[in-house]
């Protein structure tokens, strides 16, 4: 099972396809469609 993608910044996460689900309190959630669904993916702003 594959683990869950974390980016540094909002910027890689969408130029890897993916947007802004919800705000987080270090973060964002972001999602991007795939042929099964949804894949969500957590961006860590420091």
């Amino acid at each position: 099972m594959p683990g869950i993608q974390v980016f540094k910044t909002l910027a890689d996460a969408l130029r890897a396809g993916y947007t802004v689900y919800d705000r987080t309190s270090d973060g964002y959630l972001v999602r991007t469609r795939t042929a099964h669904g949804w894949a969500m993916a957590l961006v860590i702003c420091h």
